[in-house]
């Protein structure tokens, strides 16, 4: 708070002025030399910038661990893009919404407070005929989906808010459950009218084709939540960068996957005659020497040589010796 002048220091300056011994400041200097900003009262800010700005890189971040999980669900070059963040009234945001609407609320179970993911009934069509085995239309004519559009959609939904959950962990441990489902914008209620809502807007481009998702919060859902959110927060780099986590866990994912190694003992070619004519107890010859390192394939890619044998009764194959890289080059030019 600025200090308060008495009345006689106040007509010490006011005399001071007069006589040309204190400069009175050009007023048109000070209005040129400070930004004026101008103020809203019908839609006051409740988030400052810098808290839009690491709501912002947290959303980024949760649109790229989402287009990988859709891209691996749908088989389908599939891409996230955060291209807005708004500030409104909800009134205003319900508005916007389309009828028949998609959207899935959901709770914020450390603050009691809900929230909601919009989708539009165009991207459920096409990512419901992609998960059945489809190329990814739509109908041309406008309808709601069904009960079982919104039963096939509700795994992905709810992997959404796990991974919702992870991008807001560096701010906040939040919880956020899947609690009900709208398809008209009347029956939205999850803030009064009046309430300030963060409002983010998400490109989804699936293939050639591009469509829009939302994320609402109610500003006072989130209130205890924001206000850990400051500038020395940000500057104590407390958050990963996007591709730096997306990286991450991506490369977890691949550590986890599961790949298929073969060895080979050896081959033997036959008629269909003698195919036919095998009984149990014959011997087939192969082309692989007893004393030699038979070959071991990942994925169907020479990648090791070892031999056979067996360890506490079962069979083995012992690693010798890496493929090399000509050996790698040369089954690759076979494979094509």
């Amino acid at each position: 708070m600025s200090e308060v002048l008495s009345q006689q220091e106040i007509d010490r300056l006011l005399t001071g002025i007069n006589s040309g011994e204190i400069e009175e400041e050009n007023i048109s200097e000070v209005l040129e030399s400070k930004e004026i900003i101008e103020y809203d009262f019908r839609r006051p800010t409740r988030v400052s910038k810098d808290q839009l700005k690491t709501i912002r890189n947290l959303h980024e971040s949760f649109s790229e661990l989402f287009g990988f999980y859709l891209a691996s669900r749908l088989q389908t070059m599939t891409t996230i893009d955060l291209i807005a963040v708004d500030q409104l009234r909800y009134s205003e945001y319900v508005l916007s919404i389309s009828n028949p609407c998609v959207v899935h609320i959901f709770n914020i179970e450390e603050t009691g407070g809900k929230a909601l993911i919009e989708m539009t009934p165009d991207l459920v069509f096409t990512t419901v005929e992609r998960l059945l085995g489809g190329g990814g239309g739509h109908p041309t004519t406008t309808r709601g989906i069904t009960t079982i559009e919104q039963r096939i959609m509700m795994p992905l939904i709810k992997q959404a808010l796990k991974i919702l959950t992870t991008a807001w962990h560096p701010i906040h441990e939040l919880t956020f459950t899947l609690s009900g489902f709208e398809s008209n914008s009347d029956f939205v209620q999850i803030a009064p009218a009046s309430e300030i809502v963060i409002v983010l807007s998400f490109e989804i481009k699936l293939g050639e084709e591009t469509f829009l998702m939302n994320l609402c919060y109610p500003s006072f859902a989130l209130e205890d939540v924001i206000s850990r959110i400051n500038t020395q927060y940000l500057n104590t780099g407390h958050t990963d960068k996007p591709k730096d986590r997306s990286s991450h866990k991506l490369n977890q994912h691949l550590q986890k996957t599961q790949v298929e190694i073969r060895a080979e003992l050896g081959k033997s070619q036959l008629t269909v005659k003698e195919l036919l004519a095998l009984e149990e107890g014959d011997v087939l010859f192969l082309d692989q020497e007893i004393d030699k390192e038979i070959p071991i394939y990942v994925q169907d890619r020479l990648k090791f040589y070892g031999r056979p044998g067996n360890i506490d009764g079962r069979i083995a194959v012992k690693l010798t010796s890496i493929a090399e890289e000509q050996s790698l080059i040369g089954e690759s030019s076979n494979g094509k």
